[in-house]
This record gives structure tokens, sequence and C-alpha cells, in this order.
């Protein structure tokens, strides 16, 4: 079998922790290429990405260079020599972390992506999917009667543990919103910032095309007051970027726009408030099992598709006259049980796991639902993260 990793948008973090582990593995069993550009905005293939494949003498390293290899981030260029190329090597299997969705579709044989797996709040270490669906918030294939039942069998005791810990942790709405300086009298609103790194290309696709700081403000100029908009910042955003600037434009916007603190009662921002939040405004954050899990209405703004049990609003009008009625609909709560069940059973896998083998990994390329895989999968799993148990 021939198995292609296209990786134009790998930063150095991901290949080390979730591509090298499933490389290693893959190579045993497979002919391997990787077709990846030259490092770029913190993203694709050099010295330091080689060297830590030294043993894999089998894989066939395929760097591209020259002028065009920034194009293949963001799939500005001419793509026809990419795409003639892969359909001479003719890979059976294409694993792809790319945010040029389109280019990569035009593939030979299989083509699937390499996304992110964590949901909050549950914890999976370092958590890696291999869809056909990036973005598609809660997809999941129709599933017959014996299937849901043995999910929400397999996904019950951490789910009662899950909503147990959060109502003794967390306090009620008036201590959160005193401790965060959150006024009560209007529905709250909860905008969870995504990653603004240069390096984040998926950004690209984000509906609309603007900065978080012109985010936020167009946010709160539609919003008109109506309700509270509360901002929590993405945690590498607070990490690698200066956010001098995002603070200065919230303080501009009036006391009905505020930018929460990293941490509220010494758990994440968005988490917290997570919990007594009246809507949730998204784009393609994975904040949406957040919302999904604590019965949060969302509101969505994406070129990409929600999951019908989401009962994921698009229009910000209809969204905010609907929370001020107290009418806007949360996400199904037996939906949501039964996503997170299937996501992490069938789904999400972890790029260390001493057990992962090569096989496995292609199977779940080429059977992406395999019930086989759930009761190994749900075990991985654990209701919160350790540091929250206190």
């Amino acid at each position: 079998m021939r198995i292609l990793f296209y990786l134009p948008v790998v930063t150095p973090w991901w290949f080390e922790n979730k591509i090298a582990p499933i490389l290693h593995r893959i190579a045993a069993l497979a002919e391997v290429h990787v077709l990846a550009p030259t490092p770029w905005r913190n993203t694709g293939i050099g010295p330091d990405q080689l060297g830590q494949c030294l043993g894999l003498e089998t894989v066939k390293w395929q760097i591209i260079d020259g002028a065009d290899s920034a194009s293949l981030r963001t799939g500005g260029g001419d793509t026809a020599e990419l795409v003639a190329h892969v359909r001479d090597l003719a890979p059976d299997l294409t694993l792809c972390r790319t945010a040029d969705f389109e280019t990569a579709r035009k593939f030979p044989g299989t083509v699937r992506f390499l996304m992110e797996g964590a949901a909050a709040p549950f914890h999976f270490d370092a958590a890696l999917t291999i869809t056909d669906q990036p973005f598609v918030n809660g997809a999941m294939p129709e599933l017959g009667a014996s299937d849901r039942a043995t999910l929400d069998a397999l996904i019950a005791p951490l789910w009662a543990e899950m909503r147990a810990h959060w109502q003794r942790a967390i306090p009620d709405r008036g201590a959160v919103f005193r401790q965060a300086g959150i006024p009560e009298d209007r529905p709250m609103l909860l905008l969870p910032l995504e990653y603004e790194h240069e390096e984040n290309f998926f950004l690209q696709h984000r509906v609309p095309q603007v900065s978080n700081r012109a985010l936020v403000t167009k946010t709160a100029k539609q919003l008109a007051g109506k309700c509270t908009l509360v901002v929590t910042d993405h945690p590498l955003n607070a990490r690698h970027l200066d956010r001098r600037g995002l603070r200065d434009t919230i303080a501009q916007l009036g006391k009905r726009v505020i930018l929460a603190e990293p941490t509220i009662l010494g758990f994440p921002a968005t988490l917290t408030l997570a919990v007594h939040a009246d809507g949730m405004l998204l784009g393609d954050s994975k904040s949406f099992g957040m919302a999904a899990a604590f019965g949060v209405p969302i509101l969505r703004r994406s070129r990409f598709t929600s999951a019908s049990w989401l009962n994921a609003e698009t229009d910000l009008g209809r969204f905010v006259a609907a929370a001020r009625s107290g009418e806007a609909r949360a996400p199904s709560e037996e939906d949501t049980r039964l996503w997170f069940a299937y996501h992490f059973a069938n789904e999400a896998f972890y790029s260390r796991d001493p057990d992962l083998t090569g096989s496995e990994l292609i199977d779940r390329a080429l059977r992406p639902v395999n019930p086989e895989r759930w009761p190994a999968g749900i075990g991985r799993i654990r209701a919160v993260k350790p540091e929250y148990l206190h």
C-alpha cells in the first residue's frame, strides 16, 4: 500500500507530537511518501523535523522549495502541477495536514485530513482525528438503535462524572459574574477568540474575514448593548502574541464588552463562563463542544456546516432576540451525549499511544466507523483534566 503524508501547514509542535509518532507506525508496513514545503511562517518541513525521522530509511521525502511553496498553505497559486505530481505518485491513501482542502480533494485515492481531536470539557491527551469532513461541527453518521445504545452505555459514567464535577466546582451565576465583572441585567453572550498567530492558515476560512480585534468591534456594534459581550482569548494568543491592541480595542467599546481574564476562580475562563452563558458566538472554534455539553445556544458564522442537532443559529439578529426572550434553542442533550461518545470512542485517538499500530491507523482512515475500537477509545478519556480535580 502506498501512503502519502501531505503536510503544508504542519507546525514543529504538530509534527513532533502528532505526525512523527504515526509516521513511524505506518512506515513499518506501507510504502510512505512525505510531501511538504520548506519552512515558512512556522509551518512546513525542515532539518529539525527530518532529524526526528532518521530511523525511517524507507520513507521518501519530497520537500518543495521555491517561490510557489508559500502558496501551498493558501491555495492561492496554480496547483495543477502539484495535483499532476500526486496523480503520478498514485497513492492509495493521502493523509493531509493542510488548510487548502479543495486542492487535496483532487488527489487520487482516499484523501483524509488530520485534525484536532480535543473536545472539552472532557480530557484526552494530544487528541487527533482522521476525517473527510474538517470543521463540520458535530458530524457523525446515522447510527442504528443498537449502536446508539452501546455508545450511550459507554459514555454514561464519564458523562455523569463530568457533569457532577462542574456542578460542584463552578459557583452560581452571580458569583461567577461578580468575579468577572459582568453585569447581570441582560443576557451574556460569550465570544471565544480563535488562535491568530501567522502559523494558523486555517483562519483563511473565517467568516467574516477580519482580525480578532475587528471581529469583536463588529460584533459589539451589532449587539448595540442588547446583550453583554464577554470575550475570552485563545490561550496560545496570550502565550505568543502581543495582546495590548486587543485590550485597548475592548476598553474603547464600553462597559457592555468585557475581556475576561485567562482564568476565573481557578478554571479556564471559556469553560467557567460557558456554564452560565446565554449564548456562544462561534466560527470554527472547538469550543462548540463546551457549548453543547453545558446546553448553551450557539450562533455559528462559518463556511462549514454544523450538525442539525446543534441547533446552531446563523443570523445574529435572530439569535440576540431569542437570547433576550429566553427562546434560544440549545443543542439536543441526547445527541450531545451521543456525539461525545461517538467522537471519543470512534474518532479521536492518542498519537503516542503505545498500543497504537499502523494497521489501526490505516483502518481509521479507510473504515471511518468501526465499533470494535469503541471500548478502548472510551477507555482513554477522562471526565476532566487532572488539575481540575480539586
